[in-house]
């Protein structure tokens, strides 16, 4: 176990903080305000924009900078006062939009808009299940417009996305690596499928966790991150403890230094008492079973 003492605490939100039912469990609540009061920062990494993850962050009374779209954006919160963005080149979005049409796969565009939020994405021809459940969670922020021009004559946006089966995205990874671009895949996300993300090639939330910790003055060796989706391994694997949830595939437990039980057990509280609050009363704890260091 490191000798370090943890300063800082970094929390991926789905299949981390939330239940499979995506609520927050009265002892990960008490855990994570119990960080808080021993002088721990805490604060949040996720695939999610600003407008899904904003009330889990007031929720958890977070006055932190927040690491949002997999690094691409850093937000205080609650200030909503963007810290640093990195957005995809228009040329390249618009190349990973062509990908995705030739695949008949329905582009969804994250405009670089500030703090306001807005979907892009195409004429409805390959709407499929998954993604229309995500334009029916945020119908106010859907724009449709033609292919062509989803990227092309904007900003830079901020990332292209796709929704679909993990074997069906599996399909483009050649193509898409070919691209000027850094890609993530969440195995299955909020709508049912697999989440295929197309970034600057900049990004990842590790990127993000390095930002902020020097922006707080925190050597890396003293920073705990949790998570457990494909997207936390280079996280997970950057800073000094790097915890897995327990219900992670076998490769995202790889890479991390400790394994918690999963989040339908209360695994993070379980590893933030174990790890960044070195709880006596856990050590005792037949819980502490639960929790195994590689």
């Amino acid at each position: 176990m490191p000798d370090a003492r943890i300063r800082m605490l970094v929390i991926d939100i789905d299949g981390t903080l939330l239940t499979p039912e995506g609520y927050i469990t009265a002892p990960t609540l008490a855990a994570v305000r119990a960080t808080q009061q021993a002088g721990i920062v805490v604060t949040l990494a996720t695939a999610r924009r600003y407008s899904n993850t904003a009330n889990i962050a007031s929720e958890l009374g977070l006055d932190i900078p927040l690491i949002l779209y997999d690094g691409a954006l850093i937000v205080q919160h609650p200030h909503k006062t963007i810290l640093s963005t990195y957005p995809l080149k228009a040329e390249v979005g618009q190349q990973a939009v062509e990908l995705l049409v030739r695949h008949k796969l329905q582009p969804v565009v994250h405009p670089a808009k500030g703090i306001e939020e807005e979907i892009w994405t195409g004429p409805a021809d390959f709407d499929n299940p998954w993604v229309a459940v995500y334009f029916t969670t945020f119908p106010e922020q859907v724009r449709r417009m033609p292919f062509e021009n989803l990227c092309t004559g904007h900003p830079d946006p901020i990332r292209v996305v796709a929704f679909a089966p993990e074997e069906i995205i599996r399909t483009l990874l050649a193509e898409v690596s070919d691209l000027d671009c850094a890609w993530t895949i969440t195995r299955r996300g909020n709508y049912g499928s697999a989440e295929l993300a197309i970034m600057n090639p900049t990004c990842s939330k590790a990127s993000g966790v390095i930002e902020l910790a020097r922006y707080s003055a925190i050597p890396l060796v003293q920073v705990m991150a949790v998570g457990d989706n494909n997207n936390d391994i280079e996280m997970l694997q950057t800073v000094g403890w790097g915890v897995a949830m327990g219900q992670a595939s076998e490769v995202v437990k790889a890479a991390a230094r400790a394994i918690t039980a999963s989040n339908r057990e209360d695994g993070i509280a379980l590893a933030i008492e174990r790890y960044a609050l070195r709880s006596p009363a856990t050590a005792d704890s037949n819980s502490l079973n639960r929790l195994t260091w590689l």
